[in-house]
């Protein structure tokens, strides 16, 4: 009878012989496909070198140790080496489930968006749309951009980092909620510049979360603050930071419009409380000094929902000592773009067009920015319809 887990190794090598026969029947795949699929090949050619060795390992193990898989073994250091072996595998399955069950299925979506008569035109101007927020971020990236789940980012572990961003599918037509693609490539922000976020914001907010936290609260409950701080918060709290930079006050009002419900101090393990958000993205948008933006009235139209709905967190979890220390730190860094100063001018041009119902001439950045701004109760489907075959058509880079 074979090993189980000789067995286990030939059904991970045939998972990675099907990735890679995916991979080979893609026909003429564009600049963006292709750079997920050069390091997704030396992902599955790694794997499989990392399989074949496992199995010599066990192979070893079991001729040293007379072995048999029908009998527990009693051998405390011949246990170890087999949890080890054991262990190996088991993160080999997982970056098969993560790097590549997870990114195989998109191929076929990316390559159907792109030629869809009902995807197309919008599937390429977020790309237009997204490769612009990349370089105004100082990031060259090629990002592939699926329209289908709720505003998201990937993150693909391969030998690379890789991500991949999502739009929501039901809002096609509606151009003003794609500022909210900011704050995903914010997440992309972070993941770039991990190394310097760490020292210069995480460090102060668990220090100031350590000065804090009161003599009641044990140290596991300790242990889960900082771990949601340092592996949630953070980053999201950086990502709002990155897009409100980008995009001034149109991300801050479309978000809004995603978070409004009735529980705006709601604690979770993911994400910050919306008011806190809120309250981060307010502070942001003071600091750019932005000429003729009323400020006050979104802090206005927030807070008649808000304040009638909630009531004070009291857990030292968010403190108020240690969301000073995190905005402080966050706002402080010089590697966060500010571009919505240097646009700023554009997108009250394009505000002005909007608002007699023309088509804007600025960029597509600052013009979103314009929509974003606007109510959504107006009719802006000839504005959407005249840019996206404006955009599409003058645009062929991709």
């Amino acid at each position: 009878m074979k090993y189980l887990l000789d067995q286990k190794a030939d059904d991970l090598l045939s998972k990675l012989t099907f990735a890679q026969q995916a991979i080979n029947r893609i026909e003429s795949p564009d600049e963006i496909l292709s750079s997920y699929t050069m390091p997704l090949q030396n992902l599955i050619g790694s794997l499989r070198n990392r399989v074949e060795q496992a199995k010599a390992e066990f192979t070893q193990f079991v001729q040293a140790t007379h072995f048999n898989q029908l009998c527990p073994i009693q051998g405390n250091a011949q246990r170890k080496l087999l949890a080890a072996i054991l262990r190996n595998y088991e993160d080999i399955e997982n970056r098969i489930i993560i790097g590549i069950d997870t990114f195989l299925p998109l191929i076929p979506v990316w390559n159907n968006q792109k030629q869809n008569p009902e995807t197309k035109l919008y599937h390429n101007l977020l790309k237009i749309f997204v490769s612009d927020i990349l370089k105004l971020g100082q990031m060259d990236d090629y990002v592939m951009t699926i329209v289908g789940e709720n505003y998201a980012c990937l993150p693909i572990n391969w030998a690379e980092s890789k991500h991949v961003i999502f739009g929501t599918y039901s809002e096609m037509e509606n151009l003003q909620k794609s500022v909210l693609l900011s704050h995903e490539i914010g997440h992309i922000f972070y993941n770039k510049n991990e190394q310097n976020i760490v020292p210069n914001v995480t460090s102060n907010v668990l220090n100031k979360l350590h000065q804090n936290k009161p003599p009641n609260v044990n140290q596991n409950d300790f242990e889960q603050a900082k771990f949601i701080w340092a592996s949630n918060w953070i980053p999201e709290f950086i990502s709002d930071c990155f897009a409100v930079r980008l995009m001034g006050p149109a991300f801050l009002l479309q978000f809004m419009l995603i978070v409004l419900n009735g529980q705006p101090n709601r604690i979770s393990v993911t994400h910050p409380p919306s008011n806190l958000r809120v309250k981060f993205m307010i502070d942001t948008l003071q600091s750019l000094n932005l000429p003729n933006c009323n400020i006050s009235h979104y802090q206005a139209l927030w807070d008649s929902y808000s304040n009638t709905v909630s009531t004070p967190i009291s857990i030292f979890l968010v403190d108020d000592e240690v969301i000073k220390v995190a905005f402080d730190s966050i706002n402080s860094m010089n590697i966060l773009p500010t571009c919505i100063n240097e646009k700023w001018v554009d997108i009250l041009e394009a505000k002005k067009a909007i608002k007699t119902n023309v088509v804007p001439v600025q960029d597509l950045v600052s013009i979103i920015c314009a929509l974003g701004m606007e109510e959504v109760s107006r009719d802006l489907s000839l504005i959407n319809q005249v840019l996206l075959e404006r955009y599409v058509s003058n645009f062929n880079v991709f």
